[in-house]
């Protein structure tokens, strides 16, 4: 019984490490008008799996030597729902395949399958149609040029009156928030989301709060199955609807993205440096 079950571990310990993440990149973002596009080349070693969503990617090694990426360049960062979304593979002498399309949101997923001994490179493109697809148009409550309507703030239609908590015009060149309003959210379920605590355990998200501050200074308070979390730091950036920050927490620290919906909500946090993801 006892070797029975010492088997059984081994066999679940080796099939998951064999599945495991081998490398993570962020895009260079080179510019340019147009349809997206983004090259990726990765370096494999029998099977594996590459992940797209927005500007990140990771590797996820399925068999062989663990895999690794050489160069992700785009145009622009990746919407969250790209219109015509295609792939093409470009080099490799073994096989790729899109398993798993971005069209109705969420990641990408390309297999490759490497059946030679040894590891190859492979490069393959993703495109998509009507440029940053993602952010949101004039007149409807959202943002128009992904997320740029009049240098960053809500447009005249439906949100008027909502510019409190809008992005102002110009933001990111230290005036702060539209009319130096705060922004306010509260949302999310039991089980939004989780994170990797300072112990290396698996933690459960719930419900998130978030204020950004008309000087940009910025709280994001979760509630967790451990009590109440809280992270604070300063917005660093803008890219379409996500904004960026450095941020802690009790001795927890990373970049923090927030993908904003349209009428003042949160869709997505995210912090890779502890695992920590998060959806409304």
């Amino acid at each position: 019984m006892t070797k029975l079950l010492f088997l059984f571990l081994t066999l679940a310990l080796t099939s998951a490490w064999s599945q495991r993440i081998t490398d993570r990149r962020t895009a260079e973002i080179r510019g340019g008008g147009g349809d997206g596009k983004c090259t990726i080349e990765v370096e494999v070693d029998d099977v594996a799996e590459v992940e797209i969503s927005g500007r990140n990617a990771t590797i996820r090694t399925l068999n062989g030597a663990p895999a690794t990426f050489r160069r992700f360049q785009c145009n622009q960062e990746m919407p969250l729902r790209p219109n015509d979304f295609r792939f093409k593979g470009i080099d490799g002498r073994g096989r790729q395949d899109l398993i798993r399309s971005a069209d109705n949101g969420g990641r990408a997923v390309i297999r490759i399958e490497d059946s030679k001994g040894g590891s190859e490179g492979y490069t393959f493109d993703i495109f998509w149609r009507g440029g940053s697809a993602g952010g949101f148009n004039s007149g409807a409550g959202r943002y128009d040029n992904g997320g740029n309507n009049n240098g960053g703030g809500w447009n005249n239609g439906r949100n008027n009156g909502r510019n409190q908590g809008g992005w102002n015009n110009g933001w990111g060149d230290g005036s702060g928030w539209n009319n130096n309003g705060d922004f306010n959210f509260s949302g999310g379920r039991r089980g939004s989301g989780s994170y990797r605590d300072r112990n290396g355990n698996t933690r459960r998200l719930d419900q998130a709060r978030v204020v950004v501050q008309g000087n940009g200074s910025l709280t994001v308070e979760f509630q967790t199955d451990n009590g109440r979390m809280t992270f604070n730091g300063t917005v660093e950036r803008r890219q379409g609807r996500r904004i960026y920050s450095r941020v802690s927490s009790s001795g927890m620290s990373g970049e923090m993205e927030m993908e904003m919906g349209s009428e003042n909500t949160v869709n997505r946090i995210t912090i890779r440096d502890i695992d920590l993801n998060w959806a409304n």
